[in-house]
């Protein structure tokens, strides 16, 4: 009995002591902290406040924060553990991570430590700073002007060497993707794939047509303008769609049809095109990018567009940032390869 006096008089000043020093009392496992936090955003997600980038931070909890810190208490991950944890995700990862994938891991690791802060089992000093040592990322696969031609000039062709069917209709809207994609800046997959003819506007100002598109993808909806030429390519993809195809073009967009753009003659959606594109370059010997020594892919009209835009349009960086939906930081990171050639006559002294 004098013993369990003794237990219980000890823990009570224990307590005591952690209460005036704000430490926290109470005591959990990690993986149970980071359900909640996966809990929270999906509850912040369904009342409209969530961000995109949530579905990222649950990848990274599931596929690397839980199996690796599972049940230690949140209390212990200090930043020794978290030297230890670097080092275990260099190894599952089988390479040294970039510098985007560390902050998209720390910012899924901050909203654990967050929940913790929040349900009192952790005080925001005792919040270890995370830092960021990946490896920067490498330049992106593009095309050149010239390599870009090529294509197009080849596309003609090369759609008429397929097979009569679904083969060719592939073949005749992957033509129309590519120039949208190359002339729009928009992302392949999730911008692409969201858009339908109701998000499609032309409005006309002194004298010039215009194309507006309103898309929806990682960082959200925005509006941006295509390209001249690029109402020829959507007047091309409704001709092939019989359901559509005998309405005036006007007449299809003030309908405001719930219709994907993207489609087959039949209507259906392909998520092939990817493929698609990796066989036509083959074909042109331009899968692989001879500045990057990286294979090209769909997205890599997304970084031509960027590319040409500061080369020859000398659109500014804010702007461009604005079209692509992403940040100045990430233009001026990604496209710093091409400031000599943008001040290429103030560098030879050839203008002020």
């Amino acid at each position: 009995m004098a013993e369990a006096t003794i237990a219980a008089r000890d823990l009570f000043y224990k307590y005591r002591y952690m209460e005036q020093h704000g430490l926290p009392t109470l005591t959990k496992s990690f993986k149970t902290v980071a359900l909640w936090a996966m809990d929270r955003m999906r509850e912040e997600t369904a009342n409209g406040v969530g961000k995109k980038s949530f579905r990222d931070y649950e990848i990274v909890i599931n596929r690397y924060l839980i199996p690796y810190f599972d049940t230690m208490p949140i209390q212990s991950v200090r930043y020794e553990e978290l030297l230890k944890f670097g080092a275990w995700r260099r190894e599952k990862m089988g390479r040294e991570p970039k510098n985007s994938t560390l902050n998209t891991h720390n910012s899924a690791l901050n909203r654990v430590f967050d929940e913790a802060v929040v349900r009192g089992l952790l005080a925001r000093k005792d919040v270890p700073v995370l830092m960021n040592k990946g490896r920067n990322g490498q330049r992106r696969p593009d095309f050149t002007q010239g390599e870009y031609k090529t294509m197009l000039d080849s596309f003609p062709a090369w759609i008429e060497q397929g097979r009569v069917g679904k083969s060719r209709q592939m073949r005749e809207l992957l033509f129309d993707y590519v120039v949208m994609l190359a002339n729009t800046g928009m992302r392949h997959g999730t911008e692409t794939q969201n858009l339908c003819w109701r998000h499609v506007t032309v409005f006309e100002e002194t004298g010039r047509r215009y194309v507006e598109l309103s898309v929806s993808g990682k960082t959200g909806r925005r509006d941006l303008i295509c390209r001249e030429g690029t109402i020829e390519v959507l007047q091309r993809i409704q001709a092939r769609c019989a359901d559509i195809a005998v309405m005036r073009f006007d007449a299809l967009l003030a309908a405001k049809l719930d219709l994907p753009v993207f489609r087959l003659d039949d209507g259906t959606v392909s998520l092939n095109l990817r493929q698609t594109f990796k066989a036509f370059l083959t074909d042109l010997g331009l899968l692989e990018c001879p500045r990057t020594g990286q294979q090209r892919t769909l997205y890599s009209l997304r970084h031509t567009y960027a590319t040409l835009a500061l080369l020859n349009d000398g659109m500014d960086v804010h702007t461009l940032a604005r079209q692509m939906g992403t940040s100045i930081a990430m233009i001026e990171k990604h496209y710093s390869h091409l400031t000599p050639r943008l001040r290429k006559d103030v560098l030879a002294g050839t203008r002020s």
